[in-house]
């Protein structure tokens, strides 16, 4: 008859091994979760260099003075002039879809909330709850945050630019 000391280490011994066991699978499923993030990161920026491509926009965009006006895919064979942004500037310079953004991300990203996301975006501007309409709210968001009138002030996330105010 095995003892009661003896049986209380065999359940020890059975528990570390499967402790370790799972530290093991744990191991391999967060290198699984990094794998997958960054395959989720990747499909984010082609589908931006995409969109990029599509709306005939340069993948990098040249630096311009200050107020002078860079044309960007404006949609339906449309294009829209989106200026730098320059002190003095007025939002009434930037297209209207654009200058319904930098309101919403000046009146919901100034304060303590860290800033605006694009669905925050898309939803403000009344659009259609959609990926692709939230993707669309986001490319021009960093639209305006290349020209000047918004920062992005984490991945995702708007502020109004530095400087800037209504």
């Amino acid at each position: 008859m095995p003892s009661a000391m003896g049986l209380l280490e065999e359940r020890e011994r059975v528990a570390l091994a499967r402790a370790e066991e799972l530290r093991v699978e744990l191991e391999r499923l967060q290198a699984a979760v990094v794998e997958a993030e960054e395959a989720a990161r990747r499909a984010v920026i082609a589908r931006e260099e995409l969109v990029d491509a599509l709306s005939g926009v340069p993948a990098q965009v040249t630096e311009a003075a200050a107020g002078e006006a860079v044309v960007v895919g404006g949609g339906a064979g449309r294009k829209a002039e989106v200026p730098v942004w320059a002190k003095g500037l007025e939002r009434s310079a930037l297209p209207e879809e654009y200058a319904r953004i930098v309101s919403l991300v000046e009146r919901d990203g100034a304060g303590g909330g860290g800033g605006v996301r694009a669905r925050g975006l898309r939803d403000g501007l009344g659009w259609q709850a959609t990926d692709a309409r939230e993707q669309a709210a986001r490319f021009r968001a960093k639209r305006l945050v290349e020209r000047g009138w918004l920062v992005e002030a984490g991945p995702g996330l708007f502020r109004p630019g530095p400087g800037w105010s209504a």
